[in-house]
């Protein structure tokens, strides 16, 4: 689900031969996705038509913050009266998604990661007085506009790391010239090098 690499990308990559069982692949390409998501503080796949909820510190932007990358808004509304209702719509023209022009201002299709209001336009401060928080509501397509080379990249490599410990037990991929050869316990550094400028800057420093 949602995984970085197809099947017959990972198969391609790693050698397996057409035809027999993929399962077990399919479940190490997703489990691999999440870990890159993890590692990155972020998703690169796309979420449609998804609600997200938050606040804003002056009343005039918002900072989407870890796992809110958003490709596309549709709708965004607030709570102005602290029911949990969100009856206030701003319109498209009142709100700019920053930074102006992400999608296709570089190389590599970006996100948006925050919004501002204009015309006037004013956002309730969290929490509210009844303590209530995420009094902003934005549905739209979250994600990345693609998924970049270098993240699927650094899927191959981790397929291929995790694939082989089914062929591991205890750890032990086999015996070299200087004797036992031990699967790495953690994320390769070629892997580490091409995720590293995606990881959400609230994620660098964490292991």
């Amino acid at each position: 689900m949602n995984g970085y690499l197809t099947t017959s990308e990972a198969q391609s990559y790693i050698g397996m031969s057409a035809g027999v069982d993929t399962s077990e692949l399919d479940d190490v390409i997703t489990s691999v996705s999440r870990m890159v998501d993890r590692f990155c503080g972020r998703h690169f796949y796309q979420a449609t038509a998804t609600q997200k909820f938050f606040d804003s510190d002056d009343s005039e932007s918002i900072d989407f913050g870890p796992y809110g990358d958003l490709v596309s808004a549709t709708a965004v509304a607030y709570d102005d009266d602290d029911d949990g209702t969100y009856e206030s719509t701003i319109a498209a023209t009142d709100y700019q998604l920053t930074p102006q022009g992400a999608t296709t201002r570089g190389p590599i299709s970006e996100p948006f990661t925050g919004l501002r209001v204009l015309s006037g336009v004013s956002l309730p401060l969290a929490p509210a007085s009844s303590g209530r928080t995420g009094l902003v509501r934005i549905t739209g397509t979250w994600g990345w506009p693609a998924v970049p080379v270098e993240v699927k990249q650094a899927t191959r490599i981790l397929v291929a790391e995790v694939y082989k410990l089914s062929d591991a037990p205890l750890g032990v991929a086999g015996f070299g010239e200087f004797g036992v050869v031990r699967v790495q316990r953690q994320m390769p550094a070629r892997a580490i090098q091409l995720l590293q400028p995606f990881r959400h800057p609230a994620n660098v420093g964490m292991a």
